[in-house]
């Protein structure tokens, strides 16, 4: 049954209740026969006009629940674009408010789980891409090596180093996918503990000196005198801060100079990787943190890394509460800065966490 019809019934059982009771009340003589002709009257003129009143306040209520309905319909069939009128009583304002609000959020939700699988399905192919490259490489020769004809001890010695290397980078490329799945589920507890910055630095070009050294690369390091320590897990800062550097190492050209200043903001230090490489177009800046972009494929594969490294970073920087990002012109070098916030966890003194100085 449609609800004006409902409706309509209810309103004239109402009016035969009543007719009952007067019928009723003149059986029992509790009325006179007057007087219940007079009610009698009265009740069928006001019935009357209030189904001429029902009718008129009714259907526009009912107009805006047909179009509820039809919109939600439209809405099921795929159509995003719906929108409902925001008229009439209050209440009904607010159902096509809420309505509208749904929709926006349903399309957005639904624009999400696209670019979600439209990223699942670029993530497949670059995964599938990156480990097929190593694995046909040690293919190819390990079946050299198995034919027996290589002759040349060198060449097998050489034969050999590569497929070493090829597994390694195998190797390096799973460890990288496994941790940023971690990282993503956080599945890795957040235990910061006050560290020096000079510490993080230190410990980051340490494992640099000797490709700095070949490359005739400069590091120049300034950092504000008011900066001690920040609160981080120092082995996640200084993963971050090893990937940027190498980047910046790895596409610097020999006898150039990088530069690692550290400031300090208003609730936060800014770390800051400068080099002076090739730079990254502009249109390029916003994906590098994506996993597996890479800027310039063929070359970023000649310079080797797994495609995945600035996304941990930039995972692990936002785990810590702070940002990363780049600042780069083409053939004017790069910078990439990440801050680190003073407290992560508000409302928490610097005196409970540990010292790690």
């Amino acid at each position: 049954m449609k609800l004006k019809t409902l409706l309509a019934v209810t309103n004239g059982l109402s009016i035969l209740l009543f007719l009952l009771f007067l019928v009723i009340s003149y059986v029992q003589m509790f009325l006179s026969k007057e007087v219940v002709l007079l009610l009698t009257v009265i009740t069928l003129v006001a019935g009357a006009i209030s189904f001429l009143a029902f009718y008129v306040l009714i259907n526009p209520l009912l107009k805006i629940v047909n179009q509820v309905s039809k919109e939600a319909q439209s809405m099921a069939n795929g159509n995003l674009e719906v929108k409902m009128k925001e008229a009439g009583p209050k209440e009904i304002k607010q159902v096509a408010k809420n309505f509208n609000e749904m929709a926006v959020q349903i399309k957005e939700k639904m624009e999400d789980i696209e670019r979600s699988e439209q990223f699942k399905s670029e993530l497949i192919a670059n995964v599938s891409h990156d480990l097929r490259t190593p694995i046909a490489s040690i293919r190819s020769f390990t079946e050299a090596l198995e034919d027996n004809i290589l002759q040349d001890e060198e060449t097998k010695k050489r034969y050999l180093s590569i497929i070493k290397q090829e597994t390694l980078r195998l190797g390096d490329l799973i460890e990288e996918l496994l941790y940023f799945s971690k990282l993503e589920q956080r599945s890795i507890p957040y235990t910061p503990v006050l560290t020096p910055v000079d510490d993080l630095l230190l410990q980051s070009l340490g494992p640099f000196e000797s490709m700095l050294s070949e490359q005739g690369i400069e590091v120049i390091v300034e950092m504000d005198e008011e900066i001690s320590s920040v609160l981080v897990m120092p082995e996640k800062i200084i993963r971050v801060l090893n990937n940027l550097i190498k980047n910046a190492i790895t596409y610097s050209p020999s006898n150039a100079t990088i530069s690692i200043v550290v400031t300090n903001e208003q609730d936060s230090v800014r770390f800051q990787i400068i080099d002076e490489g090739p730079g990254i177009e502009q249109e390029e800046q916003e994906r590098i943190f994506e996993r597996f972009y890479r800027t310039e494929k063929s070359r970023n594969k000649a310079y080797g890394g797994s495609g995945i490294g600035l996304a941990i970073a930039k995972e692990l920087i936002e785990w810590h509460g702070g940002t990363l990002g780049v600042v780069s012109k083409w053939g004017k070098g790069s910078t990439f800065s990440f801050t680190i916030p003073y407290e992560k966890e508000r409302g928490r003194d610097e005196e409970d966490y540990p010292d790690h100085s």
